[in-house]
């Protein structure tokens, strides 16, 4: 290599360097900000509102209240009121939620609040749709 082309390369491997580097300390910047470098996937959950039947079958008053803020005697009672009300059918093809299931999730999102009551940890308990949980809360 010539004296005469040892300083331009050297100008051009510098300036790669500088943005290698910039490059480095963006990155760095993004995992500080971000505390991850991949995003997180959450963990699948399964729906939960079956373990209210158990609860009640397995006499366990104190995880159905916390759920629903209702004894099981008195959820059944507020079930057989609402079932023939006229706002629990429709003539779609795309038939209503059952009465107990739209109650459920109704209780459960009035029943909490802060984070708690997002539709879309309702959803997520109830193991369907914010658009479904939307309704229920119509």
């Amino acid at each position: 290599m010539s004296e005469a082309t040892f300083p331009a390369k050297l100008a051009l491997d510098h300036r790669q360097l500088i943005s290698f580097e910039n490059a480095i300390v963006a990155l760095a910047d993004e995992v500080e900000k971000l505390h991850y470098l991949n995003a997180c996937k959450r963990a699948p959950h399964a729906p939960q509102l079956q373990l209210l039947k158990e609860w009640n079958l397995n006499n366990d008053l104190k995880k159905f209240h916390r759920k629903l803020h209702v004894d099981p005697d008195v959820f059944a009672y507020l079930v057989k009121k609402l079932e023939g009300h006229p706002v629990f059918s429709n003539n779609s093809n795309n038939p209503q939620l059952p009465v107990p299931v739209q109650l459920t999730i109704f209780l459960n999102g009035v029943g909490h609040y802060g984070n708690g009551a997002a539709m879309e940890d309702v959803a997520e308990w109830a193991g369907i749709s914010v658009g479904t949980v939307y309704n229920c809360y119509q």
